[in-house]
């Protein structure tokens, strides 16, 4: 019944410490804020419930009594219940009144941190510390209420040595400063701000405190921002960009790729979503076991099908066929399961795989599709005028799927627009346009082949980007492009 008040970092979900990680995998209950990357969600069990307990907006956060009587709540009930907070949890984050209301109902809990804003402005050129300009550094918040009119609170930060790191809102920028040069703090001291440190989209902003006060005075700072005060707030650091350094880009395929496509983009500097939004559910097949028996072809057309059709199969020794695939990733997902492609479709679409069969099959054979239950029909076709005897068995299908922590996305993306909706198939495409409706106008779709781009042309009405391969060297080509432009 223990309660983990955890950090989910900052950000990316490359930031995310292991052991957080493992807590997620095991949790029975997620209470989560609003920071917090969404896809982290996914890698809860099927049978996590969640728990939102903050948005954006003031008027729509759980009061932290609340939050505390719920943590209590599902304390009791038993199990592993994660308090997933963004940042750290005791750092401006009420992990301490969260630990004692716990403590108080003598629930067992326990913390596990995590890495907090101020201390990851070094990825966008902030070194909080730096050796002959800074040998400390002071974490504080303007924004805690009567704090705001404690003059010692801010006669002992403006004398403060070091660095200073605030937590606040932008807005209270211009107010912090004026309190901060009425207890003697030059106007001119040297002062920088970082927006969304951790993610993709982070952006440093140097100056001088007067620079920063008017800058957000005129709006030109965003929230959240963590301001920076001292000598080491104008170190001229200017860490690598990557090629898709801050474009926002929402990945549509199955899990696990769509999670292993969004982490791939992060490494270039893009703020990355994983969207599964369909999920496989496996079809059952009147007498499958015989019928890839008797097949001369058997045709497998995505990694998912080699170990759905051993299942099948049952007795790998009944198996007399060879084996088309397409791609190197279903040649590799059929090796495991003890069996060797004899040939292998290049480009990995279903065009290749039409060409493929054109070239390889034998009139009079029996070629066995096993594969998606909307499968295309490109490389049906082309074996079909080989004049082979054709035998089409849904190994599975794509259904709807939950996204856990669906408003966190629609909340991320209305801060900050997407630039790019890469869809995995058509599937996927009439997914996203069932859950949330046509794209933005300044948004570029990208399709994973022809086929899907057909889908998306006639579902959202605009010419998207078709790669050229089916990979991740290919993706990353079409994204750079794209993003090149803007």
């Amino acid at each position: 019944m223990t309660v983990h008040l955890v950090g989910a970092g900052c950000g990316t979900p490359a930031l995310l410490t292991l052991g957080a990680r493992d807590l997620l995998a095991c949790a029975d209950h997620v209470v989560y804020d609003r920071l917090i990357h969404p896809d982290l969600l996914q890698l809860c069990p099927e049978r996590c419930r969640f728990h939102a307990v903050g948005k954006r907006r003031g008027d729509h956060y759980l009061p932290q009594e609340k939050i505390n009587s719920l943590l209590v709540r599902l304390g009791r009930m038993g199990g592993v219940t994660v308090r997933l907070k963004g940042g750290d949890p005791f750092l401006f984050g009420r992990g301490g009144e969260e630990a004692l209301a716990l403590e108080e109902a003598s629930i067992p809990w326990k913390a596990l941190p995590g890495l907090s804003a101020a201390l990851a402005g070094g990825a966008a050129g902030l070194s909080a510390t730096h050796r002959g300009l800074a040998r400390s550094l002071t974490l504080a918040t303007g924004h805690a209420g009567e704090m705001a009119l404690d003059r010692s609170f801010w006669s002992a930060l403006a004398s403060a040595p070091g660095t200073v790191a605030l937590y606040m809102g932008v807005s209270l920028f211009p107010d912090i400063v004026s309190l901060l040069e009425k207890e003697g703090l030059p106007s001119q001291t040297p002062a920088a701000a970082v927006t969304w440190a951790g993610w993709g989209r982070a952006r440093k902003r140097s100056g001088t405190l007067a620079d920063l006060s008017e800058a957000a005075r005129q709006g030109d700072l965003q929230s959240p921002s963590i301001l920076y005060i001292g000598p080491a707030a104008e170190l001229p650091l200017h860490p690598v960009p990557g090629p898709l350094q801050g474009m926002q880009v929402a990945c549509c395929r199955p899990a696990p790729e769509s999670w292993e496509t969004a982490r791939h983009l992060e490494s270039f500097g893009a703020d990355a979503y994983s969207l599964p939004l369909l999920t496989l559910q496996r079809c059952h097949e009147p007498e499958a076991a015989d019928r890839i028996a008797s097949a001369d072809w058997i045709v497998l057309t995505s990694p998912r099908a080699p170990a759905l059709m051993s299942e099948a199969a049952g007795d790998l020794r009944r198996i007399r066929a060879r084996f088309a695939v397409i791609g190197q990733g279903t040649a590799r997902a059929l090796k495991e399961t003890g069996l060797v492609a004899d040939t292998i479709a290049t480009p990995e679409t279903s065009e290749g795989l039409a060409q493929l069969l054109t070239e390889t099959i034998s009139p009079g054979e029996r070629v066995l599709f096993f594969r998606n239950e909307r499968g295309s029909s490109l490389p049906v076709e082309a074996a079909r005028l080989r004049g082979a005897a054709i035998d089409e068995l849904a190994a599975y299908r794509m259904v709807a799927s939950p996204l856990p922590g669906e408003e966190l996305y629609r909340e991320h993306w209305s801060e900050a627009p997407l630039d790019a909706v890469l869809f995995g198939s058509a599937a996927l495409a009439e997914a996203w346009r069932e859950r949330f409706g046509p794209l933005p106008s300044s948004c570029r779709a990208v399709a994973w082949g022809p086929h899907c781009g057909l889908a998306v042309r006639e579902l959202f009405g605009l010419t998207p980007l078709i790669m050229e391969r089916p990979d991740g060297d290919s993706l990353l080509e079409t994204l750079k492009e794209a993003w090149s432009r803007e």
